[in-house]
């Protein structure tokens, strides 16, 4: 027999995220506003490096097994 699972919060939900960020667009869109897609591309960029960067640091602070560097 299987555990039920436990509910994850919607914000950990990769599929409700992107729908968000979708529907955001589509009404900053339709109210006229125009994304400078140049600016927003660098900005996603930077935040991608900034985000890989924290996440191997955190997962080296959390590591249980030394590294071997021979």
């Amino acid at each position: 027999m299987d555990r039920p699972t436990s509910a994850k919060p919607w914000w950990r939900s990769r599929a409700v995220i992107g729908v968000l960020v979708v529907v955001l667009a589509q009404i900053a869109s339709a109210a006229g506003i125009a994304l400078d897609t140049t600016a927003l591309t660098d900005a996603l960029v930077a935040l991608a490096s900034l985000g890989g960067a924290g996440m191997a640091l955190w997962g080296r602070v959390r590591a249980r097994v030394p590294l071997r560097w021979r």
